[in-house]
């Protein structure tokens, strides 16, 4: 059981005028608590009991502050849930499952002086370049395969009251750029850890930013997105707001994947929380639809909108009497691609929330970067929809395909191949990986299977090339029911103009339960460099491939509690979502996940070579 805050800090947290200070009695407390845990049973326990995929178990849940939980069932996303309840009961209930002392203001240890840049960005953008192949090559790396061995932890800097720490950074020489699940957004000095600026975005940021530079190639502007799907731009310097702009047009629009940017438009991924709202029964499913924004750089103000699905329709009711609308959903989870000798932008979608499923979900769609105009589409899965009522039973709301939900969650790659000719790379949460032709409309190459899939991946969340090798990293974790085969946790190599297999390194697990603790499976994307490739895992180990075979060249454990520069309590966790960042000699991972059941942290590790190496 959570502590009950005093009864006084309650009542002057729903608005009372005047409340008696005295000590509350026992009784009082324990009714407090008893009525706090008939919430939970009748409201919450049936999702954050494992019954529902993605939604963070009760221990999770005891490491957020009250103010966090608040503002998940008020504004955030569990806001339709908590529209069922009182005010009272809303306050009440995320007093009694949240832990104060998670919220405490923690007070940042600021750098002295002024931020000043050297250099252009070392690894920028998710992808570290627009065409997302996440390969860094030896000049902005800063590491060499010999290094390797001797890379020691330089400092952990850890991110108060969070439970998951899932921006990837963008690096230059000086300064490590992150967002965290607070909202607060960090410039980091490499060497020491102490914090250029901060700035609050106001919701949680969980892409990786993206630097734009001046006319001499210096960092100048930052963008990135945050959960209320609005945009963020400011000064990479100073961390002084340029402008801000919401791209929300639905109540559960949410920005998941990173930006992308090209001569002077950014363009937003964008995604939505309706999944869960659908959990409900009376909830008429659906009406979000995916897409991505065109925004003007230098001022946010909208250039042009792109739906992955037309205007929903009502096509009936369900069970429970409320409307099916379709189609809808086919979100975009990821950060779009962009090929700017054909000026196209690529990008993956999911599922569909409803039936019927269109012709654009699960599917890697090309759009003309200038009006947003869909130029082609390929289907890997049709008939694909699903949402979070599909894991409970009654689930007037889940629609008759019942998945396989089988998103593209890792973005397309736009790869050139020694021979010169380019391809599209794409991988699917189903375990297959495609090659398709840019030049005639997305036409399948090859198409090869590298893992059983799942609803966390197969490919969840990227893999990696230099043209030469595909690296596919595999998560394979069970309880998908259209899955194939055997499951192949673990990191394969392709040759990506044939999808031939090269060779396979097979994680299996490390202890004999059914939990996360025990996945070597790579949920996370992969990562690059001449002669390496650099994986996070469920487990929480961080490891150092050899991209010619897959023999571990180094390995570090993760899952465990650092010191650190910021004296911030903290412990990694899983690795997912974002990926290893090799920039300027070190390697940069945020550790800690606390969706699907998997292992909370909210630390930042950075690496770099033993001294006198």
């Amino acid at each position: 059981m959570r502590r009950i805050v005093p009864f006084f800090a309650f009542l002057g947290a729903i608005g009372c005028a005047e409340v008696d200070n005295e000590p509350i009695a026992d009784d009082r407390v324990s009714g407090q608590a008893a009525h706090a845990e008939a919430l939970y049973s009748s409201n919450c326990a049936s999702c954050h009991e494992g019954n529902v995929a993605g939604a963070p178990d009760r221990s999770a849940l005891a490491r957020l502050s009250p103010a966090a939980i608040l503002e998940a069932l008020n504004t955030g996303v569990m806001k339709e849930q908590g529209s069922a309840l009182a005010r009272i009961d809303r306050i009440l209930l995320s007093q009694y499952l949240g832990d104060e002392a998670a919220g405490a203001n923690v007070a940042v240890d600021y750098c002295d002086g002024e931020l000043e840049f050297s250099g252009s960005p070392l690894w920028n953008r998710w992808g570290a370049t627009a065409r997302n192949a996440r390969f860094q090559n030896a000049e902005n790396s800063g590491l060499s395969v010999s290094d390797i061995p001797e890379l020691e932890l330089a400092f952990a800097f850890g991110f108060p009251g969070a439970q998951r720490a899932r921006s990837q950074p963008a690096v230059t020489r000086e300064a490590i750029f992150t967002g965290s699940q607070s909202g607060r957004v960090y410039a980091i000095d490499t060497q020491t850890g102490c914090a250029w600026w901060t700035y609050e975005a106001g919701a949680e940021v969980r892409n990786a930013p993206i630097i734009a530079t001046d006319n001499d190639g210096l960092p100048k502007t930052l963008y990135f997105g945050d959960f209320e799907a609005t945009v963020h731009a400011v000064d990479a310097k100073s961390g002084e707001l340029r402008w801000t702009k919401s791209v929300k047009d639905h109540p559960d629009g949410t920005i998941t994947g990173s930006l992308a940017m090209h001569d002077g438009t950014l363009f937003v991924p964008m995604s939505s929380t309706e999944i869960v709202s659908a959990y409900i029964d009376d909830y008429a499913c659906c009406t979000f639809r995916g897409g991505v924004t065109a925004l003007d750089a230098s001022t946010g103000e909208p250039k042009w909108r792109w739906h992955s699905v037309d205007q929903p329709a009502r096509v009936g009711k369900t069970s429970a009497g409320s409307d099916i609308l379709a189609p809808s959903g086919a979100p975009v989870w990821s950060t779009p691609t962009v090929d700017e000798k054909r000026g196209l932008l690529y990008v993956g979608t999911g599922e569909n929330y409803s039936s019927p499923a269109n012709g654009n979900s699960d599917a890697i769609v090309a759009l003309d970067l200038a009006t947003g105009r869909q130029r082609w589409a390929m289907q890997a899965t049709p008939g694909d929809a699903w949402n979070a009522a599909c894991g409970r039973e009654p689930r007037p709301n889940c629609p008759s395909e019942d998945g396989p939900d089988f998103d593209f969650g890792a973005p397309p790659m736009l790869v050139e191949l020694s021979d010169g000719r380019e391809i599209l790379l794409a991988g699917q949460k189903s375990g297959e990986i495609f090659g398709l032709d840019p030049d005639r409309n997305g036409e399948v190459i090859w198409r090869e299977r590298a893992g059983m899939g799942g609803f966390n991946g197969g490919i969840h969340w990227g893999m990696a090339s230099d043209g030469n090798t595909l690296w596919v990293g595999i998560a394979d974790t069970p309880g998908n029911r259209f899955a194939e085969g055997p499951p192949r946790p673990g990191i394969h190599a392709f040759d990506p103009a044939t999808g031939r297999a090269l060779w396979s390194r097979i994680e299996p697990p490390t202890c004999s339960e059914a939990a996360y603790k025990c996945m070597t499976a790579l949920s996370a994307p992969l990562s690059a460099i001449p002669g390496a490739v650099f994986a996070g895992a469920h487990n929480g180990r961080l490891i150092a491939y050899s991209s010619n075979d897959g023999t571990v060249l180094w390995s570090r454990e993760t899952n465990r509690t650092f010191e650190t520069v910021n004296k911030v309590e903290a412990k990694g966790g899983t690795i997912d979502s974002a990926g290893v960042v090799i920039a300027g000699g070190m390697v940069i991972v945020n550790s800690g996940y606390d969706k699907f059941g998997e292992i909370p942290g909210n630390v930042l590790l950075v690496y770099r070579v033993r001294a006198g190496s």
